[in-house]
């Protein structure tokens, strides 16, 4: 979990550096978003590939020499991570909630959200979403996880380039804050490895791909999204850092970005914790906090310690002397005390997580024993797939807010294909929902997908009833 360090007030700058494919961008602002200092330095080839971060001497060396250009940074500086290193995931739903209690359910939660707990840094954030203007009582959560030894060598190359690092953010979450759009209705922002719906300047739907090169995996996400709003409509696309042009006659707005600091500028316009996302370690976001935290005992000790000083230089040098021992005493059992308190934590959140796990594993038994209409699910998804379509693997798992969901991997050779099998499915009465996969391209050429939909209760209460011999 992360809990984002806010920035000083002695001085009125902010500055983001993002990570490209080929540069990394500085920029600082002031207090009234006018820009003070900006910079970029080159990245060797092979050092980020596919948005992903793949050699970190090279990296070290540009922020190094990044650091040349700009001279002094005094502020902690927002870290954007390439896209390929981070996940977003698509918004969750809470009952409301603040976001420490949302953050401390899904760490509690974390294998039903994610793959895996281990070398995994996570963080979320409040959002509005088109779902979320006629239900008061819940909230939609964007979540983004990477890994923790990434992140902790970022950390550390800034530390070494003397660049104060503040905030570790996802550079495709950051960079919305920077585009040119009037922050009202559904709009779709898109760069070479980034296809992303905002709608009233929240991040809905966050997708990566190799690289942009076309119109079409753009139409795709709009179709997508507008099987899951029905009731909005894409007004205006953004696009940065591609060269392909758009027609306009679907009358959408149509905007280019020319600017490549504008990555860099979103991260700088971070406000606080609350803005926005950070994917640092929880330990390490404590240090910093203690750190720039102002100690009103420590200030009066001194006083104190100033007051003996005028009696008796004698008295004060031993009572100095003293109080510093103590002081490094005091600080030795809090480190140890803090490293007592996260390993006990570690524990309750394992404990926590296998009993999660147990009572899934024993829900996931009792439905797997009644008498589930597994042949009729089955049948329907061999139905529905034309002789392009194969799936690998049909698995029967508890949703995250209930009910029995079927999540089916598979391959087709075409795009066209999975929306005719997802058609079919919808059709078929039984199921409640069935989610547009979106896919992508193997080494063959073929489009891999995953494809989740949930049964109907009424089936589930048929099994539990069945199996129960009612």
């Amino acid at each position: 979990m992360a809990f984002g360090a806010g920035k000083k007030i002695a001085q009125k700058n902010y500055a983001g550096l993002a990570i490209h494919d080929d540069f990394l961008y500085f920029l600082e602002i002031d207090d009234n978003g006018e820009e003070t200092r900006k910079a970029s330095a080159a990245l060797p080839e092979g050092c980020i590939v596919n948005g992903s971060i793949k050699d970190f001497r090279m990296l070290e060396e540009a922020f190094k020499s990044l650091r040349k250009k700009t001279g002094k940074i005094r502020e902690p500086v927002t870290i954007g991570l390439p896209s390929g290193d981070t996940v977003i995931r698509r918004p969750l739903s809470f009952p409301k909630m603040s976001i420490e209690d949302i953050r401390s359910t899904i760490d509690l939660n974390f294998d039903e959200y994610f793959t895996s707990r281990a070398d995994t840094v996570f963080d979320a954030v409040i959002i509005r979403t088109p779902a979320d203007t006629g239900d008061k009582d819940k909230v939609s959560v964007l979540t983004a996880t990477s890994h923790e030894t990434l992140v902790d060598k970022i950390l550390d190359i800034a530390k070494k380039a003397d660049i104060p690092a503040g905030a570790i953010e996802p550079v495709n979450f950051a960079m919305l804050r920077s585009v040119p759009e009037d922050k009202e209705g559904l709009c779709i922002f898109a760069n070479p490895h980034n296809i992303i719906a905002t709608w009233n300047g929240n991040g809905i739907f966050f997708r990566m791909v190799n690289e942009l090169k076309n119109f079409q995996d753009i139409l795709n996400t709009i179709q997508f999204i507008g099987t899951q709003y029905r009731h909005v409509q894409v007004s205006k696309i953004i696009l940065a850092g591609v060269n392909f042009q758009l027609s306009t006659d679907s009358g959408m707005t149509i905007i280019n970005v020319d600017d490549p600091y504008y990555s860099a500028k979103g991260l700088a316009l971070r406000e606080g914790p609350e803005d926005g996302l950070d994917l640092r370690p929880a330990e390490y976001v404590e240090l910093e906090r203690r750190r720039y935290s102002f100690n009103p005992n420590r200030l009066a000790l001194w006083g104190l310690l100033a007051g003996f000083l005028m009696m008796s230089a004698g008295t004060i040098t031993y009572a100095f002397i003293t109080v510093r021992s103590l002081t490094d005493k005091i600080d030795g059992m809090r480190v140890n005390v803090s490293a007592l308190t996260l390993r006990r934590q570690s524990l309750e959140r394992t404990n926590a997580q296998l009993e999660s796990r147990r009572k899934t594993t024993e829900k996931i038994l009792d439905f797997l024993k009644g008498d589930i209409p597994v042949l009729e699910i089955l049948n329907a998804l061999e139905v529905n797939m034309t002789n392009g379509i194969k799936y690998d693997n049909a698995d029967f798992t508890l949703g995250p807010l209930g009910g029995v969901n079927v999540v089916v991997d598979g391959k087709a050779r075409n795009d066209s294909e999975i929306l005719t099998m997802t058609e079919g499915l919808k059709e078929s009465g039984l199921f409640e929902s069935v989610m547009l996969p979106v896919s992508q391209k193997d080494q063959l050429q073929r489009k891999v997908f995953k494809l989740v939909l949930r049964v109907k209760d009424i089936l589930v209460m048929r099994t539990g009833d069945a199996a129960h011999g009612k």
